[in-house]
């Protein structure tokens, strides 16, 4: 690849992260200028002490709190968000949770500036090489994220957003959607079970295995990418090892943060495809997918990508100096299986409560999203994705 031939998306972002770092929510808000604060959650992170410090620190910004994000979320949420969003006159958004809350507001964001129904501004992928992306051209409202789990997903401009009439789901890019604030805080994060944030940070070491075989990748990308993989192979480990330690937790999500980094300018592949699969209709969580898939999506690229995965392995401390690509990669995939075993997450759809029958159909949605296109293998047909499901499987 030339170095001529990339582009680095560099949104207006300010990533905020310190010990007890909610304590910076009301000065980043008076910063950006606005006034009415529409605070996105689930239920869950509705209760917590997380949350509830939030809006007390917001106090009159609090415009109106939505707490009805679901896993994945939906387009009827969205909807519903939005409609809330114009009663209380929002002027910024504040994501408090994991990647559904931070896709939840970015989706508001979009409906809010385009109009229409959510369903009209995804992008359409047609296999095996046929990408259509919908140019979002409006100014969004500003998004603050203050992320409770290693998705990154408040790093990125991109979304997902599950269609519950279809099962599939939907998938939108635009860089003004990127957070223009993110306030990581390893304190607040000791709240999170340990299992929960462990699955999630495979989601962030996959960013980084796929940011280095992407058909997007660059140099600025491969390096994100690279100490990402080094950070959250003795993050992760770690923090579920100590899982009260504050600097393992901080470890984790500054690793996360610069795998959102990495994909927001070298995309995902098959992996990635695959997972939001498994979970708009076989209702996984993202992380368990992402924990079951990484080392399989791997071999499924070995192939075309020995070289990429060498580096990866290089990166996780695996030392490959003077091996061929080949026993790189295959040491890159061994070391993947060696952090499922260190993380304690699950490693095998059959233990995920999965239903197999599913597998089929998951793979034929797979065949349509958007991660084919930037997979260095192109895929023309269901068989091999079902095949590297029941490898999974």
């Amino acid at each position: 690849m030339l170095a001529s031939d990339y582009h680095v998306n560099s949104p207006l972002q300010r990533c905020v992260m310190a010990r007890n770092a909610l304590r910076m929510l009301p000065i980043e808000v008076e910063t950006l200028g606005v006034r009415r604060a529409l605070v996105i959650c689930g239920k869950k992170t509705s209760q917590s002490r997380l949350l509830q410090s939030a809006v007390a620190s917001l106090g009159p910004a609090c415009a109106a709190v939505f707490d009805r994000v679901v896993e994945h979320s939906e387009t009827t949420v969205v909807t519903e968000g939005a409609a809330l969003a114009r009663e209380s006159q929002a002027d910024v958004l504040i994501a408090v949770g994991g990647g559904s809350a931070s896709d939840t507001a970015k989706a508001i964001a979009i409906l809010l500036a385009e109009g229409g129904v959510i369903e009209d501004h995804a992008s359409r992928f047609v296999p095996p090489d046929q990408f259509f992306p919908k140019l979002l051209h409006r100014p969004k409202l500003p998004i603050i994220a203050i992320p409770t789990t290693a998705s990154a997903a408040e790093v990125t401009p991109g979304l997902g957003i599950r269609d519950p009439a279809t099962g599939a789901k939907l998938l939108f890019w635009d860089v003004k959607l990127a957070s223009r604030v993110i306030i990581l805080d390893p304190d607040a994060n000791l709240e999170v079970p340990a299992a929960l944030m462990a699955a999630t940070a495979m989601n962030a070491m996959a960013h980084c295995a796929e940011g280095l075989y992407s058909r997007l990748r660059n140099p600025v990308s491969d390096a994100l990418a690279r100490h990402g993989a080094r950070i959250l192979v003795h993050a992760i480990p770690a923090m579920v090892h100590e899982p009260d330690d504050v600097m393992h937790r901080a470890g984790v999500l500054a690793g996360a943060n610069l795998s959102g980094m990495v994909i927001s300018n070298a995309r995902v592949g098959i992996h990635h495809a695959v997972c939001h699969c498994l979970g708009a209709l076989g209702g996984l969580s993202h992380g368990v997918a992402n924990s079951v898939m990484l080392p399989h999506a791997l071999a499924y690229n070995l192939d075309v990508a020995a070289r990429e995965l060498a580096d990866l392995a290089d990166a996780m401390g695996v030392h490959t100096r003077g091996h061929s690509d080949q026993a790189g990669a295959q040491a890159a995939i061994e070391a993947i299986s060696a952090l499922q075993h260190a993380a304690r997450v699950p490693r095998r759809l059959r233990d995920t409560g999965l239903d197999r029958a599913l597998l089929p159909r998951i793979a034929e949605h797979t065949l349509r999203d958007r991660g084919l296109y930037f997979n260095p293998k192109r895929t023309g047909s269901a068989g091999p994705i079902l095949e590297l499901l029941e490898r999974a499987w």
